[in-house]
């Protein structure tokens, strides 16, 4: 797993095309920096959505996260600033479909990009990931290179499948690769609060993994698709529509979520070397470093 302070690596990733999940990394993305966090949004799908996005083209990339795979090249020889502050994108490029082709039978494929990261996200709160809509290598990557993983999905019952599939390759990188990572919850798209299926389809998913599971929702809204027509996100595009104060909304549950679990895991190790403390001043035959 890659190091980073508290382990805030998130992806967002469903193996089902057309289920949002580009819109919610970027939009994500934008609403942490608005709390103040400092973003690497990484775009790892092939399509290059993320990148486009923000109003970078294809003309304007020099090196992508395929030169950091295939070539050597370091995570900060590709990155790139946007116009948001406190976001970075690390860009993609259709030839990054060469990993995916040449790379998916290589022993060690799969941990390629958490070790291409380690230690290289100084200054980051956040590595935020875009994988492909595929369970295929890139996926798997930006799986076991991740803390947390979220899955975006509109609220019908074919969407459910692509849920339990994702969540079978998620226990499948659990047992083999990373032991660390988590999926932290679903996250409604394209949602209507008031219809009967989604409704139904939302106590499913509180039955199935718990009602902290279920994240805020994203309002179908026309801004959500208007937004990277123009490079930009919906927070900037049309910052008092529905999307950007649903997207705000999700930040802050994802930000605030990912706070308390630092504290929890501080409070841990505090109490451990506390634990540690003790035994070693009973080993030492003193308590509060006084002979007894």
């Amino acid at each position: 797993m890659i190091e980073t302070a508290f382990n805030r690596t998130i992806v967002f990733a469903n193996r089902k095309g057309g289920c949002g999940k580009t819109t919610v990394a970027v939009n994500v993305s934008h609403g942490l920096c608005l709390l103040g966090r400092r973003v690497l949004l990484l775009d790892l799908d092939p399509q290059a959505h993320a990148t486009l996005s923000l109003g970078i083209a294809p003309v304007d990339v020099d090196r992508h996260v395929g030169h950091m795979l295939e070539a050597d090249a370091d995570l900060s020889d590709i990155i790139m600033e946007t116009g948001i502050p406190g976001l970075s994108v690390a860009p993609s490029a259709r030839e990054l479909m060469a990993f995916e082709l040449s790379r998916a039978a290589h022993p060690g494929a799969e941990t390629r990009l958490a070790e291409r990261l380690s230690g290289r996200l100084t200054g980051y709160d956040y590595l935020i990931i875009d994988p492909p809509p595929t369970v295929g290598i890139l996926t798997v990557s930006a799986l076991v290179a991740a803390s947390s993983v979220y899955i975006p999905m509109p609220m019908h019952f074919l969407a459910m499948e692509g849920l339990a599939e994702m969540t079978r390759l998620i226990y499948t990188v659990n047992a083999n690769w990373n032991a660390g990572l988590r999926m932290r919850g679903v996250i409604p798209t394209f949602f209507n609060p008031n219809t009967r299926l989604a409704r139904r389809i939302s106590g499913e998913i509180r039955s199935l993994f718990g009602p902290d599971h279920l994240l805020p929702g994203i309002r179908m809204n026309v801004s959500l698709a208007e937004a990277p027509g123009h490079g930009r996100t919906v927070l900037d595009h049309a910052p008092k529509s529905a999307g950007a104060e649903d997207f705000a909304t999700l930040a802050r549950r994802i930000d605030s979520d990912t706070e308390d679990r630092a504290a929890l895991a501080r409070r841990i190790d505090a109490d451990a070397e506390d634990r540690a403390a003790l035994g070693r001043s009973i080993d030492a035959g003193t308590i509060d470093g006084e002979a007894p």
